[in-house]
């Protein structure tokens, strides 16, 4: 064991671990959920601690060789397993400190280690005057977790535009395929099952649009306000260093200083823009989700126009019974998302003065969530869509059956005459067809004209 000391007391540590008093203390006073930080916000951290450093050294604040020996401490940190140094809870004190200081220490031990020097002395280099020099958790803390979504919502943009595009490729597959429509869920006219899918399919590209413009306000990063924003303590031309290694380190094309630094700390208006777009893209994918649970339905006493593949046996009673098994994890992935925004929503209103002290709770549920959409997105795509069949004959039948064929009919016959063979149609189980041939009300070439399911699908 070894004994370090903070501003309230001392405390034992075991003499190999990296993490210093202040991460260990905060671990014991929050073992609320037995639940990691995410591990990208840590990567994001790690990267924003090595781009300080190499500001700070370009500024002249920070003695070269010490730089060094932080950005080899970060780097041998993020080519192994730095998660296992970070031991304080995802729900912690107020706007993030135990998790920069859990950040500080870590790195400060490793680089004193490389140095020479055991651990917990923090000499040469110290958790607060070197790692975290020209920072506070105040600007460091909202810009990780920024850069951190950043990051994890690239795949998730990936995996919404492999969606479209497996959507895309159903409606050409499907596109020959007529079916009844339905509003209210009822009979409606006909309608291909091509274009449903194609319309599913522009929507996913909406999605895309729209995650795409959230993630731009997470591009606004307010590093070098320090403590409130005025930039306390911060060496001239810190900030302008610190964002060009950010934009190296993360790949991500468009950072750049918020406008004002009290509001970068203010509010986190960027984190609640993102995590309402993944509400929204959520409230999307649950309609589209439930349409194919619908659309499946039965195979006897449902609607049963398309076939999901098999993936598990549906029941433990129930012989044979297959389920929408992926779907339905779906459905339930959605659902929490929804719930992660309301939990964002609360936290974002939080804020009072110079800071929202809410942040742990905004980064851990938009990381949350930015990751069970991508891995859910994959698994629909793969497991689920690229697998649909048609049922051709159900959706021919249903096609022919619909009273609603008569809406063709209206131009010719009018509304009323119209709404009474629908009547007739639907009292004596009669398709629309066959009353107006038996009432000889149309010529068979009208018939053939006015009443192919196909043509209705179609604009004049």
């Amino acid at each position: 064991m070894r004994t370090e000391k903070d501003s309230i007391g001392e405390l034992k540590l075991p003499d190999n671990v990296y993490y210093g008093i202040q991460s260990f203390r905060a671990s014991q006073n929050f073992p609320v959920s037995g639940t990691q930080v995410h591990p990208e916000l840590i990567r994001s951290y790690l990267l924003l601690k090595r781009a300080a450093a190499t500001a700070n050294a370009h500024s002249g604040a920070l003695k070269e060789p010490l730089k060094r020996a932080i950005v080899k401490a970060i780097d041998k940190l993020l080519g192994g397993n730095p998660v296992r140094h970070f031991i304080v809870d995802a729900y912690q004190a107020g706007a993030g400190t135990s998790q920069n200081m859990n950040c500080n220490e870590v790195i400060a031990n490793l680089a004193n280690e490389i140095l020479g020097h055991g651990l917990g002395t923090y000499d040469p280099i110290h958790p607060n005057d070197h790692v975290n020099m020209s920072q506070s958790t105040n600007d460091t803390y909202p810009t990780a977790m920024r850069l951190a979504a950043l990051s994890l919502s690239r795949n998730l943009v990936k995996e919404l535009k492999a969606l479209a595009i497996s959507l895309k490729r159903k409606s050409r597959e499907f596109d020959k395929v007529i079916k009844s429509g339905r509003t209210h869920l009822q009979d409606a006219v006909p309608i291909r099952l091509g274009q449903e899918f194609a319309a599913y399919e522009t929507t996913l590209s909406q999605l895309v649009e729209l995650i795409e413009a959230a993630r731009d306000h997470l591009r606004e990063l307010g590093i070098g306000g320090s403590a409130v924003g005025t930039g306390v303590n911060v060496p001239r031309g810190y900030r302008k260093s610190i964002l060009k290694e950010l934009q190296r380190l993360f790949k991500e094309p468009g950072l750049r200083p918020a406008r004002d630094l009290r509001a970068a700390m203010q509010s986190q208006l960027p984190m609640m823009v993102y995590s309402n777009a993944l509400r929204a893209a959520s409230l999307e994918l649950t309609r589209i989700v439930n349409d194919l649970r619908l659309l499946s339905s039965g195979p006897s006493t449902g609607l049963a126009e398309i076939l999901l593949p098999s993936t598990q046996p549906g029941s433990s009673i129930m012989p044979g019974k297959v389920n929408p098994s992926i779907l339905e994890m779906a459905n339930q992935v959605l659902f929490k998302v929804l719930g992660n925004d309301t939990a964002m929503a609360y936290a974002m209103q939080a804020g009072q003065l110079e800071l929202n002290v809410m942040m742990p709770l905004m980064s851990q549920v938009a990381l949350e969530s930015t990751e069970i959409l991508t891995n859910m997105l994959g698994l629909v795509r793969t497991k689920c869509i690229d697998g649909i069949k048609a049922n051709q004959e159900r959706c021919r039948q249903y096609a022919e059956q619909t009273a609603a064929m008569a809406t063709a009919l209206n131009p010719v016959l009018g509304y009323s005459k119209a709404a009474e063979l629908t009547k007739q149609a639907l009292k004596e189980s009669k398709s629309i067809v066959d009353l107006v041939r038996d009432q000889a009300l149309l010529t068979e070439n009208q018939i053939k004209t006015l009443l192919n399911p196909k043509k209705l699908t179609e604009p004049r």
